[in-house]
């Protein structure tokens, strides 16, 4: 052993390290951790629990040559970008923003690779400007494993309308470039800003995507009358300097099969939207009298949303890439039982009403009369307090039990007698035979 190094070395290849960090993330998440991104920015700018962004705007453009995003959101400093932002991983010292959603320290970093293999990076503070170009085949070459910079400016002040952060990606990846080059993908992309992002925009956050203003997705549960939503608020680790604040609300909202399910929301990022697999709690019982079944169209009314809040974000129950739960943190374990008391609950009713429905037809139901009459549509983040699900207990309605009755036949058959009847539809058919025979069988029981 004279003469050897006793270390074995153990660093990857950049271009192997480039590949793997960059391999697990959908295209549209790592756009999505950009924005994020922005969004810390913001908050450092308006530090609150609900801070209004009015004036904060980001704007992205992409095309099959190049990805821009830039904001107005105060930018970050020379510090800041030597020490922690272009770090792989969040070093425990880095400086961090209250209920953050960037909490990681991968998403910058993971996007500016997959998309291509040239970046340029600009900032602005109040007294600093800085630039960096990197291209990442020269990169990949070298090393040393930094980045350098373009250009430093200090000691200047800048207006606060300059300060923010421009970044432009070219060279992009062959599978990128086609997919950033489509109108599909821009299309679901829109949407994904727009809903995973909607609490920021309703908060006055202005974001533009191909020089489009995105408004935000509703998320709405009606409330009224004899009819309220759960709402059920709690703190876990509230001994500590950060607890995380918790926000349930389960309720009805219009029959839309598409928007049904458990929205998740964490320091006000969506990171699940209109859920209904087991993860959320959906079919996760086999016996279905006290637990859940699996969604169907049955309950296209349910709405359930949790909101998560917490100084300390890296205590909030999200995967690394916001696209799913961390199924074992704690707060998460806390939190499940309570939503499928919730969800049982608003099951319950809905049970109730599709079997009113049933009985004396859409028209005449009760509860779906109630319903549509007592209640207001409200956005779920003005519901506060706590209170539990409750509906309009009308008594039935007056008349006859009804029973829906179902048949097929020849389609030549049922325009025949659509004809022979002078009636529009095969339901009317159905009517009008079934009246005909039941007037027919009365006036024989009367002979």
């Amino acid at each position: 052993m004279a003469g050897v190094e006793p270390h074995i070395n153990a660093m990857p290849t950049k271009a192997f390290f480039v590949d793997m960090l960059v391999k697990d993330i959908p295209l549209e998440r790592a756009i999505l951790d950009l924005v994020d991104n922005c969004i810390d920015g913001a908050k450092r700018l308006r530090p609150a629990d609900e801070p209004d962004f009015t004036g904060l705007q980001v704007a992205l453009s992409l095309n099959g040559e190049e990805f821009v995003i830039e904001d107005n959101c105060g930018g970050f400093d020379v510090a800041t970008a030597q020490n922690y932002a272009f770090r792989f991983g969040r070093p425990s010292e880095a400086k961090s923003t209250d209920y953050s959603i960037g909490q990681f320290g991968v998403g910058m970093k993971r996007a500016l690779f997959k998309f291509g293999r040239y970046f340029e990076v600009h900032s602005t503070t109040r007294n600093q400007k800085w630039s960096m170009t990197v291209n990442v085949n020269e990169w990949e070459e070298a090393p040393e494993w930094v980045f350098d910079f373009d250009e430093i400016i200090e000691d200047q002040e800048f207006p606060m309308e300059d300060c923010g952060t421009r970044i432009i990606v070219r060279e992009l990846r062959p599978e990128v470039s086609s997919r950033f080059g489509g109108e599909y993908f821009r299309r679901q992309l829109s949407e994904m800003i727009r809903s995973h992002q909607r609490q920021f925009l309703a908060s006055g956050l202005a974001i533009e995507f191909d020089g489009t203003h995105l408004t935000n997705t509703e998320l709405k549960i009606r409330t009224g009358g004899k009819f309220n939503p759960a709402i059920e608020e709690f703190s876990y680790d509230e001994e500590t300097e950060a607890p995380i604040l918790v926000r349930i609300v389960a309720g009805l909202s219009e029959s839309i099969p598409s928007e049904a399910g458990w929205y998740i929301v964490c320091n006000g990022r969506v990171i699940l939207s209109a859920d209904r697999s087991d993860q959320t709690g959906w079919g996760s019982v086999a016996d279905q009298k006290v637990g859940i079944p699996k969604y169907h169209n049955q309950y296209a009314r349910f709405r359930g949303v949790v909101f998560f809040n917490c100084r300390s974000s890296s205590k909030l129950p999200w995967n690394t890439t916001k696209t799913g739960l961390d199924a074992s943190s704690a707060v998460w374990q806390a939190t499940f039982p309570k939503m499928l008391d919730h969800t049982r609950t608003v099951i319950k009713f809905l049970n109730s009403l599709d079997e009113e429905i049933e009985e004396y037809g859409r028209s005449a139901a009760p509860l779906l009369s109630a319903l549509s009459r007592e209640t207001q549509a409200q956005e779920v983040e003005k519901f506060k307090g706590s209170r539990s699900f409750s509906w309009n207990t009308s008594p039935r309605a007056p008349g006859p039990k009804m029973t829906k009755i179902q048949y097929s036949r020849e389609a030549s058959k049922i325009r025949t007698l659509m004809t022979a009847l002078g009636v529009g539809s095969a339901k009317a058919v159905g009517e009008s035979t079934f009246d005909i025979i039941y007037k027919e069988q009365a006036e024989g029981e009367e002979e």
